[in-house]
């Protein structure tokens, strides 16, 4: 009996790095809270670690959200680095690109506005930081896809920087009003087949308004 409990212990799963433990918790906790401005006990309560670890592995705060904010953000990257490869037409890349943003603001619906909140309200190296490795990529990637659809026809002359600010809005939309869903709608729960829907519509408004007129 003593050997098959050894072996048992052997075989259970490792439990994560507490590193790991506290941005699981971290982007559980805002998801839930539909908020970025939670304590950082709480935290450290789901993650079932003492609450001096975040100092520890992240010397704060500020440096837990901006690694949550860069690990979640790298995944967005390299979705659109695969899309990028694709054999296909810059108004279809752009296309897909806004569907996937969309998707990962259903996975982290907190992500838009913790981006925006780091690089208003923290320092600057962490703006300059979140702006270098994710905003910058991002919609430069948007508007060289925007430029080439131009180029052959496929989009119509519209600014470029200023549609992806607004494209990335809509976007975000409804995941940073759950409330209005919820009072207004009488929607308690935003799941897969809504947020499908909800892409579907965004999609139809950004591209009646970014594709050229189709010829008579």
């Amino acid at each position: 009996m003593e050997a098959h409990e050894k072996g048992r212990a052997r075989a259970a799963a490792p439990r994560p790095a507490a590193r790991e433990l506290l941005l699981e918790a971290a982007s559980a906790v805002m998801s839930e809270r539909q908020t970025i401005d939670v304590p950082l006990s709480d935290i450290a309560a789901r993650a079932e670690v003492n609450v001096a670890l975040v100092s520890y592995y992240f010397g704060g705060k500020d440096g837990l959200l901006l690694a949550l904010a860069k690990r979640d953000a790298a995944m967005a990257l390299g979705e659109l680095d695969r899309l990028l490869s694709l054999n296909i037409s810059p108004a279809e890349k752009l296309r897909r690109h806004l569907a996937g943003v969309i998707r990962t603001f259903f996975r982290y619906p907190y992500l838009y506005r913790l981006l925006a909140a780091l690089m208003r309200d923290s320092s600057e190296e962490n703006a300059r930081e979140i702006a270098t490795f994710f905003a910058e990529p991002l919609a430069r990637t948007a508007k060289e896809l925007m430029e080439a659809g131009i180029a052959d026809g496929t989009i119509r002359p519209i600014d470029p920087e200023l549609f992806y600010m607004a494209a990335l809005g809509a976007c975000e939309q409804i995941f940073a009003n759950r409330s209005i869903l919820k009072f207004v709608h009488g929607v308690e729960e935003l799941d897969e087949a809504l947020q499908r829907r909800y892409a579907d519509v965004v999609l139809e408004v950004l591209m009646h308004g970014y594709l050229a007129p189709r010829p008579a």
